[in-house]
């Protein structure tokens, strides 16, 4: 999740034909895309918990 917060991938979701079902079922990758695209509202988050993480591993593992 770290990783696809952070790339910025320029995707763009399905355009829906008029009203209710165009027809076409969803794929794997229509999945993937809209996973990858909802993680950019997160990256502020996944952002700050990576540092605290870092800060957690640093005092309590450190020497």
């Amino acid at each position: 999740m770290n990783a696809g917060a952070v790339l910025n991938f320029k995707l763009k979701r399905r355009e829906l034909q008029g009203f209710g079902d165009d027809g076409r079922e969803t794929t794997a990758g229509d999945n993937i895309k809209d996973f990858l695209l909802s993680l950019r509202y997160f990256r502020i988050f996944i952002a700050l918990w990576n540092i605290f993480m870092m800060f957690c591993m640093i005092v309590l593992f450190g020497s």
